[in-house]
């Protein structure tokens, strides 16, 4: 693990799969460093994928990453956990072809996208759904508590889930809260099943990997702000990893941060900031 800059780090790799929340933006807007940075590092002429563990489509997220001021055309691709969920669900919705099942949707924002174009029909009565996907957190409007009282009557009856997104924690205007890998993960303890997609699950990372067919895996570098999902998922994907001092990171303290790593969760660089 060595402390550097992502400046002199950069020759060293063919590609870059970079995080969203945390690294190149909060709940507020993109960092002030952050849209020149992709604008630097995309002048080395190698691939950048941003790799997010948002619940929402990746359209979504790309016209949101748009109006924030970033250049679309600077990345290779843009992939979410949202969408990686997407198309896995909706090959299994189409195996149950003469039955549309009945979804339950917990998402931030009112955001349909997680389901939108599917074949199923969506239910706001937890006694009728078929499945739940978990999207998004509503944390800084309801606790976790609204939560845990929703999902219990699912989990009691066998309903499976699907998290897509896994992030446990989340960036708010206000600070951190709870995110719906929290609501996930409730779920799972009160005896529900659970599949997850995002980092730092492995089908996110295949999914970066095929857009740059050509590259290997530890040529990647993986920069983001969560030991959790970031770093670990790099290290199962057999990547290179970078975390930065920003986000989720910026709250812990170092010696604290070290001190509680594993082999797999330990990152190759630190780095203050996804800048130049």
């Amino acid at each position: 693990m060595k402390h550097t800059t992502l400046e002199d780090i950069v020759d060293q790799f063919d590609a870059f799969f970079i995080d969203q929340f945390g690294v190149i933006m909060d709940a507020s807007g993109p960092y002030p460093f952050a849209i020149d940075a992709i604008k630097r590092l995309s002048k080395y002429g190698k691939p950048i994928v941003l790799i997010s563990n948002s619940g929402k489509r990746a359209k979504k997220n790309c016209n949101r990453l748009e109006r924030l001021g970033f250049d679309l055309n600077l990345f290779t691709a843009v992939i979410t956990s949202g969408e990686v969920a997407y198309w896995t669900i909706k090959n299994k919705l189409e195996d149950s072809v003469f039955i549309k099942q009945k979804i339950y949707l917990i998402s931030s924002d009112s955001d349909t996208s997680p389901i939108d174009g599917l074949s199923c029909k969506t239910t706001k009565n937890t006694d009728e759904a078929d499945y739940l996907i978990i999207a998004g957190s509503g944390s800084d409007k309801k606790p976790l508590s609204y939560y845990k009282s929703l999902l219990e009557q699912m989990a009691n009856r066998g309903v499976p889930a699907f998290c897509t997104n896994p992030d446990l924690v989340m960036l708010t205007p206000n600070g951190t809260s709870f995110g719906a890998g929290l609501i996930a993960k409730e779920y799972e303890d009160m005896g529900g099943s659970v599949t997850w997609f995002g980092k730092p699950h492995p089908l996110i990372y295949k999914f970066a990997l095929n857009k740059i067919p050509k590259i290997e895996p530890h040529n990647v570098l993986c920069i983001g702000d969560s030991i959790e999902h970031d770093i670990r998922g790099s290290f199962n994907a057999n990547c290179s990893s970078a975390l930065v001092k920003t986000g989720i990171a910026a709250i812990n303290k170092e010696e604290e941060l070290i001190n509680s790593l594993n082999f797999s969760d330990t990152p190759n660089f630190i780095i203050p900031a996804f800048s130049f």
